[in-house]
């Protein structure tokens, strides 16, 4: 009978057949993705990441620092929701009130719960909202910008900066499209955060509903096809929400300085991508940015996945074949002398596990060209 030891070389070299397939499949990933979409994408930098894993799919420039504009809040919400009970009453400060920008219309004394002002900065975008959390978090907004430039770096986002809790312009005010995809990753693993970026609309405290304010909501919902009911609520400025299937969020920004900057996130069979754009020429071009970028994501998650189904199933093919050959030899016995010379299982050993890779070497290149 053929000996166990001829056996295990015979399995060898599928072994290896099964190893330098997966090499190659690899290495003939859509690696091209990146250039074949570059001149499609309008924003100066941008990455996409996957929400999982942290795996960078697709990046231009994204460790060049630029300003953020109101995705800053995004981490002004996280340490809120982390430090503080959301049933916290805040007390707004002259200085909430007078900060420039987007706009809640809060006015010096006014309280509000810590939960209607997360709703606020995250959806409406309220600047008076993000100093009003930061305040009553560190006491003054330098502290708590201090704050927020330590705890991004804990975990891991190592070249942004903050002055500020809202996002406007300031020199030492940056971050990267890099650095946005680390912090948002980490915030949507909180549930709370994750809902609330996914509301198109939340219900405002009547006593805090003012002309102003209402005036605003009330075009917003016009603009992006939301009825208009005349009940206090605000309206996420967040337009990917109704423009992409399985959107999840998140936030966007813009100032003169900035330009557009946009975070979304979205979710198809199960596996969630991050995309983030800064300094898009206008906020059409930055949804589109975004929109591109989730689909080329999306596109090269589902190219992997299906060349790990094929890797599995030669595997698999492979294992079977040499189960098959183990169960013939025991059943066939021969006579001692026909014994094959161990030197000779080597060399068909070898001869067999040379051919499957030149098949298989052959076989990708013809696949590469198609």
């Amino acid at each position: 009978m053929i000996k166990p030891k001829f056996i295990s070389m015979l399995s060898l070299p599928s072994k290896i057949s099964s190893l330098v397939f997966l090499l190659f499949i690899w290495r003939n990933e859509p690696t091209n993705a990146k250039e074949d979409i570059q001149y499609d994408i309008n924003a100066d930098a941008w990455v996409v990441m996957e929400s999982e894993t942290g795996k960078v799919l697709l990046d231009k420039n994204m460790n060049k620092q630029n300003f953020p504009a109101s995705i800053t809040k995004i981490i002004t919400a996280i340490i809120a929701i982390e430090e503080r009970e959301l049933s916290e009453i805040v007390m707004v400060s002259e200085h909430a009130q007078n900060t420039e920008g987007s706009s809640l219309s809060l006015k010096a004394g006014d309280q509000i719960s810590l939960l209607d002002l997360l709703y606020g900065i995250m959806l409406h975008s309220g600047n008076d909202g993000a100093v009003a959390v930061a305040e009553h978090i560190s006491t003054n907004e330098t502290d708590f910008a201090q704050k927020m430039t330590s705890f991004v770096k804990s975990i891991g986002a190592k070249n942004s900066h903050f002055t500020n809790a809202s996002g406007l312009p300031n020199n030492e005010h940056y971050t990267t499209v890099y650095d946005m995809a680390i912090i948002t990753r980490y915030a949507m693993k909180n549930a709370f955060f994750k809902e609330m970026v996914q509301h198109k609309t939340y219900n405002w405290d009547e006593q805090l509903w003012r002309d102003t304010l209402m005036t605003h909501e009330k075009s917003e919902a016009k603009e992006y096809g939301i009825a208009w009911e005349g009940k206090p609520k605000i309206i996420n400025h967040n337009r990917l929400l109704g423009l992409y299937e399985g959107a999840t969020g998140i936030k966007n920004g813009f100032t003169h300085e900035s330009r557009y900057t946009l975070v979304g996130s979205a979710n198809r069979n199960g596996s969630e991508l991050i995309a983030v754009v800064l300094k898009s020429a206008n906020v059409d071009t930055a949804y589109k940015d975004i929109i591109t970028l989730l689909d080329e994501g999306f596109r090269i998650k589902k190219a992997s996945s299906n060349q790990v189904k094929r890797i599995n199933e030669e595997v698999s093919t492979n294992n079977v074949v040499e189960e098959s050959v183990l169960d013939n030899s025991n059943s066939k016995e021969t006579e001692s002398n026909s014994t094959i010379p161990i030197e000779n299982q080597i060399i068909y050993a070898s001869i067999l596990g040379i051919i499957t890779f030149l098949i298989l070497t052959f076989w990708v290149k013809i696949r590469s060209k198609k």
